[in-house]
């Protein structure tokens, strides 16, 4: 589904250089090791970021979801990995309610079994939903559940989630990350992640934050990098020191292209709509 966006190899006859070393080799008349060695990109410094144990978004930090409308169950067409399909299920639907305008349909997969068990999970991720920036919550329309562990996923407008997936994340408090992760997928994305500015500031920068961004560099490396970014920019207390300096010198051009989305000094909740649903009633 991606495609490269490294930068392009510099204009020359590499090609010809190379035949004519490996003939002269194979002739026993020139030694590999002499060639100059061959532009790598620099190894990232991070895996990805689902995987570090940085709890950047805490548990206790102010949400801004307000409550939930019970919506009764209907039919949605729900992406599962588990089927790598798309099937149609009867599920349980709430609609999340925030503070800033902010409204979230919530499926849940029925099989969950039953009303109660479904509302503990749309529970779940709701608050944790309410603690993103707003400027991230403003583009899910539609958040899903399914039981087992898949890894997430998300696209404009939705994200996908795996309840045994959750559980191992929560047990090293790191759910609001990933949600974070995926949350610039479905708002951001669309916008900025083939973005010239975003191409140019990779170009500039010269290497990636994290293997799987590197891998990946048209989806993933903006949610990889946003995330880091994020900590740098308003929770400098929460990433060590030595990982910061990691950060900054890694991708310090694509820092300042987050900074332009989230302003450190500015509330990271913001009015983006008049309160709905059972929020309005507060």
């Amino acid at each position: 589904m991606t495609h490269s966006s490294l930068p392009a190899a510099p204009d020359r006859p590499a090609r010809p250089r190379w035949r004519r070393a490996l003939h002269l080799a194979a002739a026993g008349l020139f030694c590999l090791c002499a060639l100059p060695a061959v532009a790598q990109q620099q190894p990232a410094p991070f895996g990805n970021t689902a995987g570090t144990v940085f709890d950047i978004i805490r548990a206790d930090d102010p949400t801004s979801f307000v409550c939930l409308d019970e919506l009764g169950r209907a039919e949605r067409q729900i992406w599962d990995k588990r089927v790598d399909g798309e099937p149609i299920v009867l599920a349980y639907l709430f609609q999340a309610q925030y503070a800033d305008g902010a409204s979230i349909e919530i499926a849940i997969n029925p099989e969950f079994g039953s009303p109660e068990n479904a509302r503990e999970q749309a529970e779940l991720y709701a608050p944790a939903l309410g603690r993103l920036p707003s400027s991230l919550r403003a583009g899910i329309k539609r958040f899903s559940v399914h039981d087992g562990r898949r890894g997430f996923h998300a696209g404009t407008g939705g994200i996908v989630v795996y309840a045994d997936t959750t559980a191992n994340r929560l047990s090293y408090d790191h759910l609001e990350e990933s949600l974070f992760h995926e949350a610039v997928h479905a708002s951001w994305d669309h916008a900025h992640r083939l973005a010239p500015a975003w191409i140019a500031a990779q170009r500039s920068d010269g290497m990636f934050l994290t293997e799987y961004g590197q891998k990946r560099p048209e989806r993933e490396d903006l949610a990889e990098t946003a995330l880091f970014a994020f900590a740098i920019l308003h929770h400098p207390d929460r990433f060590p020191p030595v990982d910061t300096k990691v950060t900054l010198e890694a991708v310090p051009a694509r820092i300042a292209y987050i900074r332009e989305l989230l302003p450190p000094g500015e509330p990271l909740t913001r009015q983006i709509g008049p309160p709905q649903g059972c929020a309005a009633q507060q």
